[in-house]
């Protein structure tokens, strides 16, 4: 997360992948009812995966996240951050409640 209170149009957010899209959107539900706002995302290009889309959420729940989809058994392939700048970077404060 950008700790940078004079750039706040640059956020850095954790993106989950998985083995199929039946997984990421279980992955989501799991995760919603456990209080932790995501959002499937496409599969930003910069990640390699066998799953077109991936779960987005704020660095500060990942392990908390990763933790309740072991224990449901959907375990991610993949934990990876990125960053993002201007429009997309609102939006996922927005939606994310990532500062």
């Amino acid at each position: 997360m950008n700790e940078d209170p004079v750039n706040q149009d640059v956020v850095t957010a954790t993106v989950l992948t998985f083995p199929s899209y039946h997984h990421a959107f279980r992955a989501e539900k799991i995760c919603q009812e456990g209080g932790i706002p995501v959002m499937v995302i496409p599969l930003p290009g910069e990640i390699r995966s066998d799953c077109g889309v991936a779960l987005l959420l704020s660095p500060k729940l990942r392990e908390k996240a990763e933790m309740l989809l072991h224990e449901a058994g959907v375990a991610p392939a993949g934990s990876h951050e990125i960053t993002k700048e201007k429009q997309r970077a609102r939006l996922w404060q927005r939606v994310l409640g990532i500062e």
